[in-house]
């Protein structure tokens, strides 16, 4: 376990090195404290609480490196091929959680809508960036999420203003396509809805091969009050491919979300489910539904904390 640990953190130097210059200091140093913290931390075992159900030795043990930049291609044909039909006019195409504007579709969109790539925007230098990202899911105790919060580069960017209705679904698609050798990628997903707005968002989590590799997801969503966001999470990944997700949601008053988990591929998957119901009245819907096959492992898990009164 150490050395594919140490493997991490060989990436994490080269990665920042190639970053240097390029990225605001507060997330520099989000990223430093991130990898500080999951080398303390190192991965979960079965003789952690929130782990006894599921064995992570498999991702601890193979010494991934970072999945490539550039050099993957895909045809209209395979993308028709990979993406689910129906999702025709918001679609967002990340390959291996990097954003590919060519196969990607933003429009049309409602005034003040944002909806593409999150490295442009950390590029464009925005503010309120750093008043949500990595502001909710917990690296500071979880390995996973430290580990991705150190490496955040790209993902999907969703800013929906206040009182403004989605009537079509923002659709993101995440290919894995690793190539040689064991590659990990970090996808780092933000949406943050305003008050009084509805959207609904679906992930859909494909790989384009079935080389090893490790899909090591966040997604952070604020919903803000009197606000209703449907989000879906479909996993169909590779029998190769190991995948943990994690979604941390903050809720404002009187807000809504439905989460649906769709696990069907990877060889060993973990869900992670993480409302946090801060405002008033707020409520929160969780399904899932996993059909799996052979020797595959997926596991779902649910942490619910009620932090503000008269929620479901």
């Amino acid at each position: 376990m150490a050395q594919a640990q140490e493997s991490h953190l060989e990436s994490f130097a080269r990665f920042e090195e190639g970053a240097a210059g390029s990225d605001p200091g507060w997330l520099r140093s989000i990223r430093r404290s991130a990898m500080a913290r999951f080398s303390e931390l190192g991965f979960p075992t079965t003789h952690d609480e929130d782990w006894r159900f599921t064995n992570v030795a498999p991702i601890a043990e193979t010494p991934f490196g970072l999945a490539r930049d550039g050099g993957v291609e895909l045809t209209s044909r395979e993308l028709d091929r990979l993406r689910v039909p129906g999702f025709a006019s918001i679609r967002l195409v990340f390959v291996n959680g990097r954003y590919e504007p060519m196969l990607s579709r933003q429009g049309p969109l409602p005034a003040g809508v944002k909806v593409g790539s999150l490295a442009v925007e950390l590029a464009a230098g925005p503010g309120w960036l750093e008043e949500h990202l990595a502001r909710y899911a917990d690296y500071r105790n979880d390995a996973f999420s430290a580990l991705n919060t150190a490496f955040i580069e790209d993902g999907a960017l969703v800013r929906i203003p206040a009182r403004t209705v989605l009537e079509e679904p923002i659709y993101l698609l995440h290919v894995s396509a690793p190539g040689s050798g064991p590659a990990v990628m970090h996808p780092r997903n933000l949406i943050v809805a305003g008050d009084e707005t509805q959207a609904t968002v679906v992930e859909d989590y494909v790989s384009l091969d079935g080389e090893v590799h490790f899909s090591n997801v966040v997604t952070e969503v604020v919903v803000g009050e009197n606000s209703v966001l449907g989000h879906y999470r479909i996993e169909r990944e590779s029998e190769q491919a190991f995948h943990v997700s994690t979604l941390r949601v903050e809720q404002g008053r009187a807000s809504a979300i439905a989460s649906h988990s769709l696990l069907l591929g990877g060889a060993l998957v973990r869900n992670n489910v993480h409302p946090v119901l801060a405002g008033e009245g707020s409520d929160c819907l969780i399904n899932g539904l996993f059909m799996g096959a052979g020797q595959q492992h997926l596991d779902n898990y649910m942490k619910v904390e009620h932090a503000g009164p008269h929620c479901t």
